[in-house]
């Protein structure tokens, strides 16, 4: 009986304890969705916000580590229950609570496999810029993307907790963390770094050049461009360029570029995707391209991406500023040379931008001025204009409209007059004599694009282009005699050019973080000038006269090109871009068309090596005749025809980037490169410019080349000091039947090695330093190997003398090496409306007499019965050059 009663005591309370338990648990759980409380503060991280519901609700709070813990997050409300509270602090990520005793555990909500897109443009925080190649990265997947040329990205993830930070050279990096549970669109806001720009890092990853839709290309700083000395105080985008491994100037202060062995007329530049023909101004000595205009600029001289095509060494695409959104603003500067000055700001608040640029030398001005009261005058001027505008519909949608004019001209002008007397004691005048002559040279481009962008859904962005440009030369000469009320004229003018009407469609498809496929179509109609002549005079006192069109040459080809192209990672360590590009050209009765496959391959050996390797068929369907070693406006555009054919060329490559230093801060890279040409052309050896006596096709004979050669580049792109060193060694080869007897010589431009340094040493927030050094071997020039006088004109009782040369081979001699150095400083100071900046430096600071042209001049010193004529140099800049230039920001 009593151990009845003992089993029926125990079993009483053992019910107690589970009712009182379940009461409890129940009764917090009540609590903690039914019990309002309030807290001091809204405000905080996630973790902050955790600890303060803690010590306000008395439960523990335990959390998963894969919850998103925001650094910043603000509540709606300052009173509300447990769950209300937690609900708001994890608005964005969705979890699942549960409950024992005085404790609630959180874990993410289980999400299903689905994957969903994220998409959206990066962006400048300030000016609302669209940043192009910024990365976009996902760590926790160890996958990735890069904006495109219009800043879009598209990038295809699992669903659940995602971070999602991007980056930008120059920016800090920003990150987001949220749960993926459908198809997103975030736009990134970068701003500024401080500090110097540098690469990001996210993490302990290495940094990789060929991510994203970077493949081949190399983006240049604008910043380091601007800082960097300057001839005249002008910073030159195509000078810093032609400082990279692979790229060569033609002479000493020219701004041609020549990639690889190849010429000027074989490098694809584009200005918001339209093609400009001639990149010079003061027949080279600067670009076109106003550094305050651009916004970034890049080049590729290998592995071309299937979308690019018509050109057989490089792409340089340089894109404009689109003009901020904040506020307006801009830019005046005061140089040595030349003046400019630029705006842009918003039109419409959030909708549309402009931005304008102008900039011209006053060179004639000055001149004027000096040559004031002389009968001969010589002046010259240049001028640039930018300017472009856009309108945002939506985030789908967007319009950009931008065009360039440049204008280049040099004239003389010569008046004279003078009085024939004929009774001299009356002074009587008899007779007036006026001369005036002028002669005049000029080139110039303009250029249009309108742009329509179209984001069709979350993986597909399209791009639809019109785009129009135009190339013109001319040289004039005119004479104007009038004696005795009798006039006489003479005008001669020859004219040249190129025109282009373009249509295009690209598109972007992401399928995968893994996969992009890019195709489109384009369609050029070329018109061609190779040259017009025309002669006019008059004699008497009316306009009495003849025009006598010398050689008059018009010419239409029809362009078409199509590609297709995907960019793919089998896994982390290989990735790769395959293609395919078609183009059809039709000019004359022979049509040309070409298949161009295109290949670029990189596989990560070793997690600090990257291994690369490319090919690419490329064809050329216009063709720029030159009689000079570098690139004149008078050198002539001509299209293929039936006589002429396309030309093409071959690349492949290796290399191997190496990262160096903590947080690879340093780059190191190698490459070898093998490079044939075919239908290259030059003129006969007995024609020329101003032959008229022969068809203009007639005058043109074509080869075949070769180039090969390695290349070398360490950078370093963070800290205080930033810079490279490049070296390339290369070795070019031509083949024409009809040129050198037919045997082999050195190609136009075959430079065997280049060396170039660049340094940037930021002293302080307000001054910065920079320092650059050039090398480059001799180029080749084809001089006589005997001069000698004798009679040229031996027949009558006086016979002429004169001197005789004999050339024995083409390009059989090499100029001198040259070298110089350059360096600048930059005092930069905020003022309390805008940023104020000085540079001043020095171009060749040691004044090193580097080789323009040799010629033959007399030398008055040789011993009698001794040759009489010596091989001189011309320099043009013996002597150290300074500069100042002044600049402000608003």
């Amino acid at each position: 009986m009593k151990l009845t009663i003992n089993i029926s005591k125990i079993i009483t309370n053992i019910v107690v304890v589970i009712i009182y338990s379940t009461t409890v648990v129940l009764c917090y759980g009540q609590q903690a969705e039914t019990l309002r409380f309030s807290i001091d503060t809204t405000t905080g991280t996630t973790i902050e916000l955790l600890e303060l519901l803690q010590q306000r609700s008395g439960y523990v709070i335990s959390y998963s580590s894969r919850l998103c813990l925001e650094e910043e997050v603000t509540l709606s409300q300052s009173e509300n229950t447990l769950i209300g509270f937690l609900k708001d602090i994890f608005k964005d990520c969705p979890f699942t609570y549960t409950l024992k005793n005085n404790r609630i555990i959180l874990r993410p909500k289980p999400l299903s496999e689905e994957s969903f897109t994220i998409s959206g443009f990066i962006s400048d925080k300030g000016s609302g810029e669209r940043l192009l190649g910024a990365n976009v990265y996902n760590a926790t997947r160890e996958q990735g993307t890069a904006s495109n040329y219009y800043g879009f990205y598209s990038l295809t993830l699992p669903g659940g907790p995602t971070q999602l930070s991007a980056s930008f050279v120059g920016y800090k990096t920003s990150s987001k963390k949220f749960v993926l549970q459908r198809d997103t669109v975030i736009n990134f806001n970068l701003s500024p770094s401080v500090e110097l720009p540098e690469i990001s890092i996210l993490g302990s990853r290495i940094p990789n050049m060929l991510e994203g839709n970077s493949f081949g290309a190399m983006r240049v700083s604008m910043d380091q461009i601007n800082d960097a000395p300057a001839l005249f105080g002008e910073p030159d985008l195509v000078r810093g360029i032609q400082m990279l491994p692979g790229i060569q100037s033609g002479s000493e202060g020219f701004s041609g570029l020549y990639v690889r062995g190849g010429g000027p007329d074989q490098n694809l530049i584009l200005l918001d995707d339209v093609p400009v023909y001639n990149v010079g101004h003061l027949l080279g000595f600067f670009s076109i391209f106003n550094t305050e205009a651009v916004s970034q600029v890049s080049i590729t001289k290998e592995g071309f991406p299937a979308r690019y095509g018509g050109r057989l060494s490089s792409v340089v695409d340089v894109r404009m500023k689109d003009g901020r959104k904040d506020r307006i603003g801009g830019d005046i500067s005061l140089g040595l040379l030349s003046s400019g000055v630029s705006l842009d700001g918003p039109v419409l608040k959030d909708k549309s931008t402009f931005a304008v640029s102008l900039r011209r030398t006053y060179i004639d001005a000055l001149a004027a001025i000096y040559q004031l009261g002389e009968e001969e005058k010589t002046n010259y001027y240049f001028f640039d204009l930018n300017g472009k505008i856009n309108y945002e519909f939506s985030d789908k949608s967007k319009l950009y409209l931008s065009a360039y004019w440049g204008r280049d001209k040099f004239y003389t002008l010569y008046n004279f007059r003078d009085f024939e007397v004929g009774i001299p004691d009356l002074d009587e005048i008899q007779n007036v004599i006026t001369i005036n002559d002028e002669s005049n040279a000029g080139w110039g481009n303009f250029t249009s694009a309108l742009r329509w962008n179209y984001v069709f859904n979350k993986r597909l962005f399209s791009n639809f282009t019109a785009t129009y440009s135009n190339y013109r030369f001319f040289i004039g000469l005119k004479r104007n005699e009038a004696e005795d009320q009798t006039l006489t004229s003479f005008e001669q003018r020859y004219l040249s050019g190129i025109e282009d009407f373009t249509l295009k469609s690209d598109f972007e498809f992401y399928s995968s973080p893994d996969y992009t496929l890019r195709f489109g179509v384009s369609g050029v109609l070329h018109r061609f000038n190779p040259g017009v002549d025309i002669v006019k005079t008059a004699i008497g006192t009316e306009s009495n006269g003849q025009t006598t069109v010398l050689e008059d040459v018009r010419v239409t080809g029809h362009e078409y090109r199509g590609y297709i192209e995907q960019e793919f990672a089998l896994n982390d360590r290989f990735k790769g871009n395959t293609g395919l590009h078609a183009a059809f050209f039709l000019g004359g009765s022979t049509p040309y068309w070409s298949i161009e496959p295109r290949i670029s391959l990189r596989y990560r050996l070793l997690p600090r090596l990257d291994l690369k390797g490319a090919y690419s068929r490329m064809s050329q369907f216009i063709h720029l005749v030159g009689t000079a070693g570098f690139s004149l406006p008078t050198d002539l555009w001509l299209p293929v025809s039936d006589n002429i054919e396309p030309m093409r060329s071959q690349q492949g490559t290796l290399g191997v980037n190496i990262y160096l230093g903590r947080y690879s801060r340093y780059i190191l890279s190698f490459e070898g490169y093998l490079k044939s040409f075919e239908n290259i052309l030059s003129y006969k050896e007995s024609t020329g410019f101003f032959d008229y006596s022969t068809a203009w096709e007639d005058k043109l004979t074509s080869g075949y080349g070769e180039s090969f050669g390695g290349e070398m580049l360490l950078q370093k792109n963070s800290g205080n000091l930033t810079g490279w060193l490049g070296y390339t060694y290369s070795h070019t080869t031509s083949y024409f039947d009809e040129l050198n007897e037919g045997n082999s010589f050195p190609g136009r431009y075959d430079r065997r090695h280049d060396a170039s340094i660049f340094l940037n040493y930021r002293i302080n927030h307000q001054t910065s330093g920079s320092l650059t050094w050039m090398f480059g071997s001799g180029n080749p020039v084809t001089l006589p190997e005997e001069k000698y006088f004798a009679p040229t004109f031996p027949f009558g009782e006086t016979p002429e003398y004169g001197y005789s040369q004999s050339v024995n081979s083409v390009n059989n001699f090499r100029m001198p090496s040259f070298h110089r150095l350059d360096v600048g400083i930059n005092f930069t100071k905020k003022k309390e409306r805008g940023v104020r900046t000085w540079s001043v430096g020095v171009i060749n600071v040691y004044g090193h007499q580097n080789p323009f042209l040799l010629y033959f001049a007399e030398n008055d010193e040789a011993p009698e019965g001794e040759a009489s004529m010596e091989l001189k140099q011309l320099s043009l800049f013996p002597f150290p050059i300074p500069y100042v230039k002044f600049s402000f920001k608003f």
